[in-house]
């Protein structure tokens, strides 16, 4: 590549950057609660060493984030607000790839697919680039399987097909989802390349590692015995109505410009009138979620993947199509321009071509980054879980090393364990009973408060306002902290 593509690309990736960090430039912790929930649960497998009896399905991912506080320590909680900016660009790196090697190092398509790649909007129903989560973490190694396998049955490359395999099977235990959801698409991509297939069927039986890993991971995190397997992953295999926290009709706008989409289905109708096998993966993916979506709302049932992850699985599969579309259109403006004026392709065009599209490049960006991509109905926006006050709180209770229990308020008590060492009665959506935490703020009776605290054991009450309560003060800046004999 030339200097000057090398300088588009950082300068994309460095947009991506500020783009998806933006929404921290106001607040320095975790947006969402499974952010606090992995880091927990990754702090927990330290204090473990590492127990298999400990870890939950998406362990992977926690053991990644217990290495990271092996060497961060208590300031991963601050540090983790780059996590999804530098994996967001990470992930555009990965896309990049693919798109580049796949389309024969077509340069300005693979620009224009980790250009509509940041315009990718995020929520904290369907998740996405916003947050460092297992869902966002899979996204390169999405990319990286799907070239590697979709490029080792064009070439009939084993050592291709063999690195996807690699790859899936290390994604098991980190997102299972995110190799899932793929399973349909690729399938069927494969019946293309039959005779390969056929040719080398002892081969391609090694596939068979995937569900025989994950059948034996799944049966281990779940405690089941072989008995009880199969039924129990059936049932976990079939996501239905209300497996979200919250569930709210989603409009595709909600997660893609409509300029995008226009581009898509131009894209879409240009990898077909291509008629090029190597591109069709790029129409079966978004295709096979599509379905699976009709399918989910006939029956109210979504089979493999919940249907608010495959609606960002088919969010993803989008940018490339959107590349193709545009590039397309480009094409088609200049070969009308030197049509309209023959006398302008002359050594010089090329470059007044590149000028061009790096014009458009620019456009894009500006419209991506800010039309409609913050915006959003107010259930689903990212939310705050506490601020600078409250995690000098759970500073001060971290000099307590004998392990306590904590009453808070059911959003900051998802961050008590990662930033104090304590436990809390209850949190939102993770740990403990929060309905009880709730009625203990809503309760205004100071006997009935006792009573909960002597329930649970409570050790320090963390509260915003002086309560009515006879209860110890040892702490006030800003926050009042009360320990209770």
């Amino acid at each position: 590549m030339k200097k000057y593509q090398w300088f588009l690309i950082a300068a994309v990736l460095i947009a991506t950057f500020f783009l998806v960090y933006s929404i921290h430039f106001d607040d320095s912790f975790p947006k969402h609660g499974d952010e606090w929930h992995a880091i927990t649960e990754g702090i927990k497998l330290t204090e473990n060493s590492f127990s298999i009896s400990k870890m939950k399905v998406e362990a992977g991912f926690h053991i990644f984030l217990a290495a990271l506080f092996i060497v961060f320590g208590k300031n991963l909680v601050w540090i983790y607000q780059f996590f999804p900016a530098l994996w967001a660009c990470l992930s555009s790196i990965a896309l990049f790839f693919l798109v580049y090697r796949k389309t024969d190092k077509n340069f300005w398509i693979a620009l224009f697919a980790i250009i509509f790649f940041a315009s990718i909007k995020s929520n904290s129903n369907i998740m996405g680039l916003w947050f460092f989560t297992p869902l966002s973490f899979a996204f390169p190694f999405i990319f990286l399987f799907i070239y590697f396998f979709t490029e080792g049955l064009e070439k009939e490359n084993k050592k291709y097909i063999l690195t996807s395999l690699i790859i899936m099977i290390f994604l098991l235990p980190v997102h299972a989802l995110s190799v899932l959801f793929a399973i349909p698409f690729l399938i069927i991509y494969s019946l293309f390349y039959f005779k390969f297939l056929k040719r080398e069927w002892k081969f391609f039986s090694s596939f068979i590692l995937i569900p025989i890993i994950g059948l034996l991971f799944y049966k281990i995190i779940r405690d089941l015995t072989f008995s009880e397997l199969f039924s129990k992953l059936l049932k976990s295999l079939q996501f239905k109505e209300g497996w979200g926290i919250v569930e709210i009709a989603i409009s595709p706008l909600l997660l893609y410009s409509l300029a995008g989409l226009i581009f898509a289905a131009i894209g879409v109708a240009y990898i077909i009138r291509s008629k090029s096998k190597k591109y069709l993966v790029f129409v079966l993916w978004p295709a096979s979620i599509l379905i699976s979506i009709i399918i989910y709302f006939i029956t109210g049932v979504s089979y493999l993947v919940p249907y608010q992850r495959n609606l960002y699985y088919f969010a993803l599969s989008l940018p490339i199509l959107s590349a193709f579309g545009l590039y397309y259109v480009l094409k088609i403006l200049q070969a009308l321009k030197e049509g309209l004026n023959p006398s302008a392709k002359t050594e010089k065009s090329g470059k007044k071509q590149e000028m061009f599209y790096a014009i458009i490049i620019c456009a894009i960006i500006f419209f991506f980054a800010f039309a409609g991509y913050w915006t959003m109905p107010d259930g689903i926006k990212p939310y705050t879980v506490l601020n600078q006050t409250d995690y000098d709180s759970l500073i001060f209770l971290s000099q307590f090393e004998n392990k306590s229990i904590i009453m808070a308020n059911p959003a900051l008590s998802m961050a008590v364990y990662p930033i104090s060492g304590h436990e809390p009665v209850g949190g939102m959506m993770f740990y403990g009973n929060e309905e009880v935490v709730k009625k203990f703020f809503l309760t205004m009776n100071c006997t009935y408060r006792d009573k909960v605290l002597e329930k649970y054991n409570v050790s320090f009450v963390l509260v915003k306002s002086q309560p009515i309560c006879n209860w110890t003060e040892i702490y006030n800046k800003g926050n009042y902290i009360y320990e209770i004999n």
